[in-house]
């Protein structure tokens, strides 16, 4: 006889707990949420003032590409955040970003260059 074949619910929830016992498993119960509190130690540290440019500036992004691609396809965005996560801008608000330049052309190696001028 298997597990699977008692038709009673409890008593298959009590065999199988008497089996994980017997195998020296951990039973959890399925009515018991895991504590998901974070420790008291385990607080976000204070965000850290980023060193980048910061002063207005404008930032050119130039494709060079097999084929060319839409002008939204050139993924500057993507980009510019990029520019502030590496630490490079200090923010991409307009305060930081005065204007940004999209340019492509067909040719090879491909690659993006990212001219920022302050």
């Amino acid at each position: 006889m298997r597990i699977e074949d008692i038709t009673d619910a409890a008593t298959r929830s009590k065999l199988a707990r008497a089996i994980a016992k017997e195998d020296g498993a951990k039973v959890r119960n399925a009515n018991t949420a895991p504590n998901m509190e974070p420790a008291i130690g385990n607080a976000p540290l204070a965000k850290k003032e980023a060193e980048g440019i910061n002063t207005p500036c404008c930032i050119s992004i130039h494709s060079v590409r097999k084929r060319l691609a839409d002008s939204d396809g050139i993924s500057g965005k993507a980009c510019i955040d990029g520019l502030v996560h590496s630490g490079i801008l200090k923010d991409d608000s307009p305060k930081y970003v005065e204007e940004v330049r999209f340019s492509q052309e067909k040719g090879e190696p491909e690659e993006t260059i990212i001219s920022i001028y302050a």
